[in-house]
């Protein structure tokens, strides 16, 4: 039986659905899953859904699935704690990554530009996820995927190689999948146990 420990989560979210790792100091993998993060029923991209339609319309379909993010996001993140408090472990933060282009207020300027509805959607997500971690009280860390590496680096005291290391080898023994999402969402998790509280 493992040991209590104190974790941190970390996230990776996607258009619908997220990667949560939940890592503590040693470090070692407590929990990893893949979290729904939207009714089945609605569109996954609400801004891809809205396009093309009269704006009120689109304001709805995009409320609607925002709506469902929010609830969603809330129940697989307070199930993940919960999970993790019954293994006796506490969470300390949760990292999130935050969007690297700003969008704009105007929805019709977001839905006439491609790369708009992609940063949108990103963002819808994003902010879902960081909506429900602040209900549910848990301190959260914000980061950059392009930035991740060297702000793990630098957290940990050494170079993003090791880092990329440190979490190859948490994903040893675990079975799949330990791909891309999963490691990106263990960097994370380890540059929160490292920032959080400071």
């Amino acid at each position: 039986m493992l040991a209590v420990a104190e974790v941190a989560i970390g996230l990776r979210d996607h258009s619908g659905w997220a990667v949560a790792v939940a890592v503590s100091a040693e470090p070692l993998v407590r929990d990893r899953r893949r979290m729904e993060l939207c009714d089945p029923a609605l569109p996954r991209q609400a801004y891809h859904a809205a396009s093309g339609l009269p704006i009120e319309q689109a304001r709805e379909v995009i409320m609607k699935v925002e709506r469902s993010a929010f609830a969603a996001s809330e129940r697989e993140l307070c199930g993940l704690v919960h999970d993790l408090a019954g293994q006796g472990h506490r969470v300390r933060a949760v990292a999130i990554s935050v969007p690297t282009s700003s969008i704009p207020q105007d929805l019709s300027t977001i839905l006439r530009s491609h790369p708009l509805l992609h940063a949108a959607e990103g963002e819808l997500y994003s902010e879902a996820l960081s909506d429900a971690a602040q209900s549910a009280g848990l301190p959260m860390i914000r980061f950059t995927t392009k930035d991740l590496a060297g702000a793990a680096a630098a957290a940990l005291g050494c170079s993003p190689a090791t880092v990329a290391e440190i979490v190859v080898e948490l994903g040893h023994g675990l079975g799949p999948p330990w791909a891309k999402d999963q490691k990106e969402a263990a960097m994370a998790a380890l540059l929160a146990l490292q920032t959080a509280g400071r």
